[in-house]
This record gives structure tokens, sequence and C-alpha cells, in this order.
């Protein structure tokens, strides 16, 4: 077995000098010392991992000890640790290839309990471990490839893949709450993924190593099904970078759902896919609903899941302020100016402008400009989408540049024109629940680097773009006309850009593979392109309320107008709807209109 400085002397992926190695052995050596401590094992006798762990908390948990690492060496003690940690990993695991035992992570008779469709739910909530150390692993299984291959595909260590293992099962152990067993060096998680197998003598002969862990079969399948080797990279940088990005968009937003509860943050229902379904059809998307509820950290923490942050100049929350009047108020704005460049100088990356309260001014006053240009877009021979200029930047609004406008409606702010509300998904959340439910959040979960074709839309013009989906489109055109003649009879009938947007929603979750079910989405478009449009007293609304009730409940029965109480007529029945959720607001704006004797869709 090699020494500590042999290994060093030897490491792969860096060339240390004779006097780095000792300045590293020495700190090893001198910790007692200069920590003033009594360790339970002297470090560089120790040959075993778990012995390892229990004396480097012993070392990081002692009274000084940063204090002691920045003045020996400036980290030369915490360097160390780091080196001798990966050091008994690979010895441990080079040692074990020198018989023909069986060896590796796991034991045969364990069974942590999950299935090959749990594997496959769980693989694209998990994804970024599985770039490395499981692709890795996966490809040398399924291609026979030596640990020398491995690293020359992988651009990684021995050690750098296997921490990548134990780190994705220590986030199926939190997923699943699987049992654990203790395998041979002490390591509780490995099991979770693999069998050990032997090494074989040809191999050993000849001096090639071989990773010989063997997936459980469940997870090899799944594996399999799932297509884990469309990421193996073509430049060797698994390693090292993000994989290129191959991710469906439900892997995608399932991703992002996952980065978001690692941030300790969580989302009901399908919020996620509702917001992500509204950016896709139009770059513009209002999120309402009462003070507090983390609508502005869901647009900051969805931007940071694809790659977009303040630090890389492509996400901006910009806070709006009363006294905005015209175009000259936002797009004179000095922060503005960087998120345009931002977008121009990275035209593949996806880039968000939050406009936080964005109704503290009239909306349809200061984003006027906004809102005419992002009616002009049209799609060039190259794919790019453009605009005609803003008169105040001088220039179009970048296709990969996403609006996202923050609001809470009460005395203090303005309602919104039908022109705001026309020209974009408005998305409510207002139910609170304050009992915290105290499940843990994910560790490790880094961003996906994410190409702006994620979100640009592919449809602008319905009669050109829609033409190989007709039947669907006239399927979802035909409820759209039943819903106009209600609204017709209180003049509230929509035109055809509401139209085209409902359908491109709807074909954008189609085309996503039903990130949701065809009732839940036309059930948000109902309540994001249909409803913020109501308000009134007279008759007529309530009429037409009673009406569009009637058409959410689908095949069950409306409401009976002569009995009185239609308000809670409607809350009794519209659990059972076919458009759960506008039933329930069209309940709620009818109990308005019973009581006020007027009706909106705000609180």
């Amino acid at each position: 077995m090699k020494s500590f400085d042999e290994w060093l002397d030897d490491y792969p992926d860096h060339k240390y000098t004779d006097a780095t190695i000792k300045r590293y052995t020495r700190a090893l050596d001198k910790a007692e010392e200069w920590l003033n401590i009594t360790l339970s094992a002297k470090i560089l006798d120790i040959t075993d991992y778990q012995t390892f762990q229990k004396v480097q908390e012993e070392i990081k948990t002692a009274p000084g000890y940063e204090e002691v690492n920045h003045t020996h060496g400036h980290g030369d003690l915490s360097a160390a640790l780091r080196l001798y940690g990966l050091y008994l990993k690979d010895v441990t695991l080079n040692a074990s290839t020198e018989n023909d035992k069986d060896w590796g992570p796991s034991l045969s008779e364990y069974d942590p309990g999950i299935t090959k469709e749990k594997w496959l739910e769980l693989l694209p909530q998990l994804a970024g471990p599985v770039w490395g150390g499981v692709l890795a692993m996966f490809y040398t299984e399924k291609e026979g490839a030596t640990c020398a291959e491995i690293a020359s595909k992988f651009s990684m260590t021995s050690s750098q893949i296997i921490g990548r293992c134990v780190q994705l099962s220590k986030r199926v152990h939190q997923e699943t709450k699987c049992p654990l067993v203790e395998s041979s060096d002490g390591n509780t998680y490995w099991p979770i993924l693999f069998f050990g197998k032997s090494v074989t003598s040809s191999n050993r002969e000849k001096g090639k190593g071989v990773f010989s862990w063997k997936f459980r079969p469940e997870l090899y399948d799944a594996l399999t099904e799932f297509d884990i080797l469309r990421f193996l990279p073509k430049d060797g940088s698994a390693g090292k970078n993000p994989p290129k990005f191959n991710l469906s968009p439900k892997e995608t937003v399932d991703y992002i759902k996952n980065y978001i509860a690692s941030k300790g943050f969580s989302y009901d229902g399908d919020l996620i896919e509702n917001f992500y379904l509204s950016l896709k059809s139009k770059p513009f998307t209002i999120l309402a609903g009462t003070s507090g509820t983390g609508k502005t950290k869901l647009v900051k923490l969805f931007a940071e899941a694809i790659g977009a942050n303040e630090a890389n100049g492509r996400y901006k929350m910009v806070s709006v302020r009363p006294d905005w009047s015209d175009g000259s108020d936002l797009f004179g704005h000095t922060d503005l100016n960087g998120i345009f460049d931002a977008a121009m100088n990275e035209p593949d990356k996806p880039v968000f402008l939050c406009l936080d309260e964005m109704n503290l001014a009239r909306v349809e006053y200061y984003l006027s400009d906004f809102l005419s240009v992002i009616e002009s877009r049209e799609r060039g021979d190259d794919g790019k989408i453009t605009t005609s200029a803003i008169a105040q930047y001088e220039e179009g609004i970048p296709d990969n540049l996403y609006l996202v406008g923050t609001v809470n409606m009460d005395e203090t702010t303005f309602p919104f024109s039908k022109k705001v509300l026309d020209r974009a998904n408005t998305i409510e959340f207002n139910y609170v629940e304050l009992v915290p439910k105290f499940e843990g959040t994910l560790s490790s979960v880094e961003p996906l680097d994410v190409p702006n074709r994620f979100l640009q839309t592919e449809y602008l013009v319905l009669e050109r773009d829609c033409a190989d989906e007709q039947d669907y489109v006239i399927q979802i055109c035909d409820k759209l006309q039943q819903i106009n003649e209600i609204l017709r009879k209180a003049n509230a009938h929509v035109g055809y850009r509401v139209r085209d947007e409902i359908v491109f929603y709807m074909l954008n979750n189609n085309k996503a593979g039903n990130l949701l079910t065809e009732e839940q989405a036309f059930d948000n478009e109902i309540m994001q392109k249909i409803l913020p449009r109501i308000q009134g007293s007279a008759v007529s609304i309530k009429d037409m309320l009673i009406e569009l009730f009637k058409f959410c409940m689908g095949d069950q029965a409306g409401v009976d107008q002569d009995n009185g109480n239609v308000s809670k007529q409607m809350e009794n029945k519209a659990d059972s709807a076919t458009y759960k959720e506008s039933a329930k607001k069209i309940g709620y704006m009818m109990k308005r209109y019973e009581e006020d004797g007027f009706t909106s869709y705000w609180l």
C-alpha cells in the first residue's frame, strides 16, 4: 500500500513539488500540537476512511481550528485533510482489486426496496450527480471499459467518480427513506446503487484495474430505459462541467422543482409547470397574489435553476416606483441597459427581468412601448425572433429576454387594463399553508446550463405555425368559441390575440409531453386569460358567471338561479367540475357579487 507522500508524488490531477508534499505531511503530523488537543488516532497511521472521518471531525471542531489553519501555511491543514481523504478512498479501491473476492461498496443480500418504476420517477429529479459518477459507472458496465478508459473519457479520478455516486446515493436515501447498511469501509450509502463484483485475473495481470461494481438490476434497467448515455460527453468534460443540455422539457421542469426544493422552498400543485408553459407561450407573465407568498422568490429561483443569476447578469429585479408615468421611467433605468446587454451578448441563454410590484404605477403607461412592440414579433429565416425597436432604447426586444411582473392587488395599487391582461398570462396563487411540513431539503443541486430554446416559443402566427396540429387547434378553438358566446352577453368577449395565446399554451403543453393533463392546462388558461378580464355590477355579469360556471362543470349540472345563494351552490359543486380551479374562482366572484353588488377577479 502506498504511503501518503508516495501517493501525492504520483497524484493524477496535480504535480505536487517535494516541498509541498512535506508541508502537507507536516501539517497532518503536527495537527495535535498546533491545536493543543489529543486525537483518537494519529492521522498518518489511519488506513480506513471511517476512522479518518472521525478524526477529521475532531480536528475541524477543535477551538481555534480556523486560526491555526490560516496561520500554518495559509490553509495547509485543510488542504492536507482533503487530500488524505482522497488518498484513503483511492488506495482502498486499488487494494481491493488485488484479489478475486467480491469487493466494493455493497452486500448482495441488501435490498434498498426501490423498484425500476420508482427509479424512473427519481432519475430526472436526481440528474445533477448522474452526469459524473453514475454515467461513468454505467458506461463502464455497459462497455466493459477499464479505469484508464474511464479516466480518459470523463476527465475524472476514481475518487471523484466514487464521490459523485455517494452524493447521488445520499439524495436517494433522503427522497425514499430506503434502509441503509454498513459496507466494509463504513460508508452506508453505496449499497443503494451497487452489488460487489469480482475483478478478473486477466485484467489484473494486464495491470488494468476495472471498476467492477455492478448496478442493481432494477437500477440498470431504469438507466437503460432513461437512456442515460445520451448525456455522454463528446469532449471529456463530464467530471468538471455541466453536461450538454439534452433533457426533455418534463425532465427539465422536474429538475427545476428539485433545485427550488433544495433551496428550502416549495410551491403547490402544478405552479412550476404552469409558469414554464406561460413563459414558453409568451415572454411576458404576471404573478399575482397576497404579499409574502413567494412570487419574487419564484422568479429568482426558477431563473437560477436554469443558469440565470445576478452574478452573470442574466437575472435582474427592478422595483417599480409609484411615480413612473411613461416608458422613459423604465427604459431609461440604468439597470435595464445591463439586462439588455446581457441578452444580446449571450443570445442563446435565457435572461430574466423581474418587475417587482409592477402595479404600484400604471402598467399601461410605463410599459406601453413594450406592450406594443411585443406584438410585432416575427421569425426570421435564421430562426431568430425579432421585434420593432423600442424608441428610448433604439433596439428591439431580444428574443431571449423574459419579463415577469409580480403584483399585489390592494388599495395601494392600480388595476390592470385589458391591454395588459390580453398580452400576459396572469398566474394567481393566494393559498397559503402556514403550518410547515419539515420534510427536509435536498443538498448539492447544481443549476442546469439551459439554452434559450427551452423557453423560446415555436408559435407566433396561428394559421402558419400550427398547421401541422390543426385538428387539435380546432378542438381548442371550439371550446373558446363556446366561452366567447357566453362572454359576449356582457360585452366581455375576447379577440384573436387571446385565442392565439391560449392555443399556443395548449400546444406547448402537448409538445412537452403533457406536463399537465388537457383539463388542467385549459383550466389554467380560463383562470389566466379569461377570468381576469371580468368585473362589474350589471345583472349581465351575474348571468355570465352562471353560464361560465356551467361550462366549467362540463357534463355535471349547473346551478339553480331561482333558489338563491348561487355562490353557495357553486362552492358545493366546484370540486366535481371539469375545470375545478376556474369553477372555484367563479364561485368566489359570484359571492362578491351577491354580497357587494360588484365583482372582480382580483381580491
